[in-house]
């Protein structure tokens, strides 16, 4: 008998492993749930945020066409899956913003080619902005400036407008916010996780966009700024970093120069500081007064962080408003979240002051010692999260108030200047279904018709940006660059395409109408006829079928 029970608990025993291995689990998965719980619940205003960011973000995101600069990155991305290199057809090729066109190419590839799958890598740039934003607020100052932060980042107008877009403005401004954050980090702690973190957001910034290259002299003049206001003696090691980190900053600087960033810089002078503050009071609203003040609050509490910051938004400021040759706002736009993260330490300073002001003026004398004590804590406890209650109501009646935020979505964004949004995915579906196969296509924008009609013929050219039409070809001036369209120089050049040939259609919108010569709009108003007018787009036709 004895034996028996100890042959039946022997067999057992893999039975009682297998239980004790499923309440392991069981107990993984309780603690799980309640580590979930505990983290949804203290970060629940951030969640929020991201979720409600993101479908603003996401809204119909391919509901628009693509506007020229958009078409541009996608004709390069559709090269790179098709050949393994952004070459155009002009056999030209684009470097610009690789990563950027990378990406895109890779949604395409996981999407298919479309307006939502070309804007989709801008969209999780701009969420993860948001984040980025929370996480700099929460760590260099505290968790109210990080959600206050987040939230301005979040449903601010002109930054959901660029997360919507497939261009590399976006990407941009992720990676320089990234990059000023991890350079902080790596100087403070001197940690190499930083530091190999740095290195890759910095070459991410670079590859994004010309602008990048700013983070030299912003990290240069930090580290010289610095030194100056330390005064103190530097041990041997200190200063070999700092020979190394500096000759590294001087060799990007020479790279930037060979490309011939610097030397665009020094010979472009232009004055756009009116227009440029005018558009940022009406982009950014009460926040960018709430900015300013918020500068010297940073300052005050952790100079070094608010110099670092200070310098990442004047410096690119000077060099786009004095030294950039087109104007465009969106070239300011990477610089923005560091605008929303001083606002944040502003109103944080608020909420302190306001807290400190009412607890000073609480007079528990009348009551005992030990209950006005007690009393006072308890009135500490309950008071400051009211204060931050109705700042956050208060901020959020504001901004639901101001144009330069929203809380509803909305199917297109006006972009700026210079960034006209035309319906060009209409305007070819048209030429499309109604074009004969021996027709041309004679276009002012020409990568647009390379994107949804796979050709362009010809180029009517005007004058694209101020400075004439002859940095848009190639070939001595006979080829555009992007679509390998004969350039059209002259209303006779058009003319003589309309008799060469005996059907055509020539596509344009109200942006390069209103810059064509008057001869051009003329000729194709008289001697050709309107096939649709739609939005801010125009189709025209000619057919010589019935001429005799």
């Amino acid at each position: 008998m004895n034996q028996l029970k100890a042959n039946t608990l022997i067999l057992n025993m893999p039975d009682i492993a297998f239980v004790l291995e499923l309440l392991n689990i069981k107990f993984y998965y309780l603690a799980t749930m309640k580590y979930r719980s505990q983290f949804i619940k203290e970060n629940i205003l951030i969640i929020l945020i991201v979720v409600l960011g993101s479908s603003l973000r996401l809204y119909n995101l391919g509901n628009e066409s693509f506007w020229f600069d958009e078409t541009i990155s996608s004709i390069a991305a559709i090269a790179l899956s098709e050949n393994g290199s952004p070459v155009f057809s002009s056999g030209l090729y684009y470097g610009r913003a690789i990563l950027n066109t990378f990406l895109i190419a890779l949604s395409f590839g996981v999407f298919g080619v479309s307006e939502f799958a070309g804007r989709f890598p801008s969209v999780i740039f701009g969420i993860l902005t948001v984040i980025l934003a929370y996480h700099i607020g929460s760590v260099w100052g505290n968790k109210r400036i990080g959600v206050i932060a987040a939230f301005l980042v979040a449903f601010s107008v002109w930054e959901i407008a660029w997360s919507r877009q497939a261009r590399m403005y976006q990407q941009l401004q992720f990676f320089y916010l990234l990059s000023l954050y991890l350079f902080y980090e790596y100087i403070s702690h001197r940690e190499k996780k930083h530091l190999y973190l740095l290195i890759a957001s910095f070459a991410a910034t670079i590859l994004s966009h010309v602008f990048g290259y700013t983070l030299i002299v912003v990290f240069l003049v930090f580290l010289a700024v610095s030194a100056m206001k330390q005064k103190r003696s530097i041990d041997i090691h200190e200063k070999r970093v700092a020979l190394y980190i500096i000759l590294i900053f001087l060799f990007l600087l020479g790279m930037a120069y060979q490309k011939g960033v610097i030397s665009q810089i020094l010979h472009t002078q232009v004055n756009y500081y009116d227009e440029y503050i005018y558009f940022l009071k009406k982009s950014l609203g009460f926040s960018l007064f709430l900015a300013i003040p918020g500068v010297t609050v940073l300052m005050n509490r952790d100079w070094s962080k608010g110099l670092l910051l200070t310098l990442s938004v004047v410096i690119p400021f000077y060099l786009i408003f004095f030294h950039v040759l087109l104007f465009g706002i969106r070239y300011l736009y990477f610089v923005i979240p560091i605008v929303f993260i001083f606002a944040a330490f502003f109103l944080d300073f608020m909420i302190e002051y306001i807290f400190h002001t009412a607890c000073r003026k609480s007079d528990f004398s009348g009551a005992g010692a030990g209950e006005g004590k007690k009393t006072f804590s308890s009135l500490k406890a309950s008071v400051k999260p009211l204060v931050y209650s109705v700042t956050l109501i208060a901020l959020i009646v504001f901004m639901h108030l101001s144009p330069a935020f929203t809380f509803m979505p909305k199917n297109d964004y006006d972009l700026g200047p210079n960034a006209p949004r035309s319906d060009f995915r209409t305007a070819y579906s048209y030429v499309n279904s109604h074009m004969q196969p021996e027709d041309v296509i004679v276009s002012t924008w020409t990568a647009p018709a390379q994107f949804y009609l796979g050709k362009n013929d010809y180029w009517l050219t005007f004058n694209v940006d101020g400075t004439g039409f002859e940095s848009f070809t190639i070939k001595n001036g006979s080829r555009d660059k992007y679509a390998n369209s004969i350039v059209l120089k002259n209303t006779g050049m058009l003319e003589n395409v309309t008799q060469n040939h005996t059907r055509g259609w020539i596509v344009t919108d109200n942006l390069a109408w209103h810059k064509l010569s008057p001869q051009s709009k003329d000729f194709i108003e008289t001697g050709t006829q309107q096939e649709l007018e739609y939005s801010n787009i125009r189709v025209y036709m000619w057919d010589n079928t019935n001429t005799s």
